[in-house]
């Protein structure tokens, strides 16, 4: 698991099929990686995604900066 900011919560990212979905970090209990991309894990939710497993990291670092805009 990735170590993130409190102030980061949410992030919108691509899902496997192409639409864009909201994902509460508060709530991810794995982030995993997939021959697609990246898996969001919850407690009653699995959210596939196109976001490469290595850019999380920025990806987060890049929210957690625009947050305090």
């Amino acid at each position: 698991m990735f170590n993130y900011s409190s102030e980061v919560k949410w992030i919108r990212v691509a899902d496997i099929d192409g639409g864009l979905v909201w994902i509460n970090l508060e709530k991810v209990e794995r982030i995993y990686q997939t021959s697609d991309g990246s898996t969001f894990e919850f407690a009653n939710t699995v959210i596939q995604t196109t976001v490469p497993f290595e850019k999380i990291p920025d990806l987060l670092g890049r929210v957690e900066h625009e947050a305090r805009r």
